[in-house]
């Protein structure tokens, strides 16, 4: 009776060896169980900032819509026509009338319509290439307040000496889609394989809380925690390749006129947008989210 009684009692409990093993073992699966929290916490947040991004995206879709519809206006000939953009982010304040809408505004928005005396057909490619890229906020010829994180200071486009949307002659405004080269390079040789003309950003339409109070918010102590000042937006606008002759020769009509009628628009969606000293300053600025719609005039 007592030999089993050894017996069971020298069976029984862990040794330090398999105590050491087990623990191994157990700080192995923690490990690999907590390198699963930034891939998820990452996943995260770029699911968040997407379904932002594509709200904000539809929200300025919505507003060029609007402006198309309800504030359009035109130059005293006819030949031109802009819209005023109605969107948080425009600091320019609105006109109470189209008539008194200046070109140098954030909220005038000039379309690239071709020549209108134009009259001899142009290969529909040559047509589209020839169009201009307009790119908004505005910057040809204005100064603006920037903030970020390094404080508040004045910028002025002083690259361009055209005026403002070319005081509202769309002959006379820069074509924003030259300022930038883009080189396409070989990812093994380096070399540069292609390249072409593109836009820069120098300034976006920033978003804020406009709901915020911010005297009540100073008395009570309150912060301001909604993450919507942290995006920002731009836009760029061309006349489409289509135009408004959607016929069954396209895209290798060699009779095609200008109508004018059609826009491609790149809606390009930014969070903790910062500009940059010198050229290029879009460069460090990718969007989070980029969408084309086309509009009628």
């Amino acid at each position: 009776m007592k030999q089993i009684e050894t017996m069971n009692s020298r069976q029984s409990g862990f040794t330090i060896l398999e105590i050491m093993i087990a623990t191994a073992i157990l700080v192995v699966g923690l490990l690999g169980l907590l390198a699963l929290f930034p891939v998820a916490m990452d996943s995260g947040r770029r699911t968040i900032e997407e379904t932002s991004a594509v709200l904000i995206a539809n929200s300025v879709e919505q507003a060029i819509r609007g402006g198309l519809r309800d504030r359009k206006g035109q130059s005293a000939d006819g030949k031109w026509t802009f819209f005023c953009f109605a969107h948080d982010g425009v600091e320019d304040s609105f006109p109470t009338r189209l008539s008194r809408a200046r070109p140098g505004a954030d909220y005038y928005i000039l379309l690239p319509s071709p020549d209108p005396d134009r009259t001899v057909a142009l290969d529909r490619g040559e047509a589209w290439g020839r169009g201009k890229t307009f790119v908004f906020p505005e910057t040809d010829g204005t100064t603006w307040e920037e903030t970020d994180q390094f404080g508040s200071r004045e910028r002025f486009d002083s690259e361009s000496g055209a005026q403002p949307n070319g005081g509202g002659n769309p002959m006379f405004a820069d074509d924003d889609g030259d300022d930038r080269v883009v080189k396409v390079r070989d990812q093994a040789t380096r070399t540069v394989i292609d390249e072409y003309d593109s836009f820069d950003l120098r300034r976006v339409y920033r978003l804020s809380n406009a709901f915020f109070d911010e005297e009540r918010a100073m008395d009570d102590d309150l912060v301001d925690n909604d993450p919507i000042s942290q995006y920002s937006f731009a836009f760029a606008i061309r006349p489409a390749l289509q135009d408004g002759s959607l016929d069954r020769s396209f895209p290798d009509d060699s009779s095609f006129v200008p109508s004018g009628d059609l826009y491609e628009v790149e809606i390009l969606v930014f969070r903790s947008f910062r500009t940059s000293e010198g050229e290029n300053n879009s460069v460090e600025n990718k969007p989070i989210h980029r969408t084309q719609i086309l509009v009628h005039r």
